[in-house]
């Protein structure tokens, strides 16, 4: 498991760090569904591990799933299962958790079909058959979204009850452009993670992460810090080791390649679609899946 900077090594000089980490500590000691809200590349997926591995449940599985990543039929049998014609039947990732934790990346993402069959899981704690056997469900659902749960519940397009129940319990994980004291802080640990002694940023490196907007937030932070590291001919990084959109030089200058470009473009349209990959996908003119794979490539 990686280890994510707002997890690990929080103290009492880290107070953001600190309030998060008991917030997740409380978060862990229930059994209940858990809803992390925040923009893209914020964490969701490391908080709910770190959920996971606060609880009693950390010695067993912890599976995640991206709801916006696969057709529905795919997507159904991942989550809950496929009953085998000819054959045992295939677990899905509620079983396969056993008494651990379950992770529902974009669960707004969830078409209206699967959204009922996960309430009625979350309510019953099983999974029916076409053959009138319940499969028992032990594990626990922690769920994230980037977007605004209940504009898409007041849009008609998530079940209300499915909401009441997995926002119940709900952290919000703050954007980075609103810690823009702690970007430094963040990226010393994660270049710590890479070498020893760890690479260090000079003033004007620092300053020009301190000053750039993070559209991509702690995953978009993570790869520039890497990709100046492997820039940089020595120990310190300058501010010409980071991307040119990153040295601030407005929001298309320097976007010199067609990867900054599409990159840009994507952010774009997550902005105009309020974060809906589904909207952003027609915005661009490709397919919803087609979109998940660019944002898993640019970290997004």
């Amino acid at each position: 498991m990686v280890e994510h900077p707002w997890i690990h090594g929080a103290t009492a000089r880290d107070p953001i760090l600190g309030r998060m980490m008991e917030r997740l500590q409380g978060l862990a000691a229930g059994d209940h569904p858990v809803l992390l809200v925040g923009e893209p590349g914020s964490g969701h997926e490391a908080a709910a591990r770190a959920i996971h591995n606060l609880s009693c449940r950390a010695a067993e599985p912890f599976v995640a799933v991206d709801c916006g990543s696969l057709p529905e039929p795919l997507l159904e049998a991942e989550l809950f299962g496929l009953e085998g014609r000819h054959g045992p039947r295939k677990a899905g990732a509620f079983e396969q958790a056993r008494a651990g934790t379950v992770f529902l990346a974009h669960v707004v993402e969830l078409p209206p079909r699967l959204q009922k069959t996960l309430l009625q899981l979350l309510d019953r704690k099983e999974i029916a058959q076409v053959t009138g056997a319940a499969v028992p469900v032990a594990s626990r659902c922690i769920a994230g979204t980037t977007v605004d749960l209940a504009a898409r519940t007041g849009a008609g397009l998530f079940r209300p009850d499915l909401e009441v129940r997995l926002a119940a319990r709900s952290l919000l994980l703050a954007p980075l452009r609103e810690r823009p004291d702690d970007i430094a802080l963040l990226a010393s640990r994660f270049l710590a993670q890479w070498s020893e002694p760890p690479a260090e940023l000079t003033p004007k490196a620092q300053a020009a992460l301190r000053d750039y907007p993070w559209p991509g937030n702690l995953r978009e932070l993570r790869g520039v810090v890497d990709e100046a590291r492997v820039n940089a001919r020595g120990s310190r990084i300058g501010i010409d080791d980071l991307p040119a959109r990153v040295r601030g030089r407005g929001a298309t200058e320097g976007l010199s390649s067609l990867r900054d470009l599409e990159r840009w473009y994507i952010v774009q349209a997550l902005d105009a679609a309020g974060q809906s990959h589904q909207r952003a996908a027609r915005l661009l003119g490709i397919s919803r899946w087609s979109l998940a794979r660019r944002l898993r490539k640019y970290g997004l």
